[in-house]
């Protein structure tokens, strides 16, 4: 029911205060489709909940830091 994301720097250290902008769409339709509001639940952790899902969903995740840098992700995530 929530889609958890985890950002640490290269030596491992939790990235804290980002801002971050998530959708779920389903692969084969536009019908569907998430938007997820993140929150930050412990340093570096993020969390958006997503509702009852079930089956392939893909995930576009957009981060900016406080400093102006930014990451992108793409990702099929699939629910039993």
């Amino acid at each position: 029911g929530e889609v958890v994301m985890i950002f640490q720097d290269r030596g491992g250290r939790p990235l804290e205060g980002l801002e971050i902008a998530g959708r779920l769409e389903r692969p084969a339709t536009q019908a569907g489709r998430v938007t997820l509001r993140f929150a930050e639940s412990a340093p570096g952790r993020y969390v958006a909940p997503a509702g009852r899902l079930e089956g392939a969903w893909d995930l576009t995740v957009e981060a900016r830091g406080p400093s102006g840098g930014a990451f992108q992700a793409e990702r099929r995530l699939t629910w039993p």
